[in-house]
């Protein structure tokens, strides 16, 4: 049987969470979007995104990564009047 590898992406843009999955024929292909997915919009490299998560698996639920990466905008301190 021939594998896929699933990119599941979520990120949450002005309060809204967009979510999905991207089915890549190869591990490398799937690599790639993984990174590309989080250098668009993780690392404050997109206004408004505060929350990033993605990981890769495969037709059998393998994590095809030693970790999924979440990144989370950091909190904006509260100024006192």
């Amino acid at each position: 049987m021939e594998n896929k590898f699933f990119l599941h992406q979520i990120k949450r843009t002005n309060g809204t969470i967009d979510k999905g999955i991207v089915v890549k024929d190869t591990i490398e292909g799937a690599l790639q979007s993984y990174h590309a997915y989080l250098g668009a919009y993780a690392y404050g490299q997109n206004q408004g995104t505060d929350f990033v998560s993605v990981m890769i698996t495969d037709m059998l639920s393998n994590n095809m990564i030693f970790e999924s990466e979440t990144w989370l905008a950091p909190e904006e301190p509260n100024e006192e009047v």
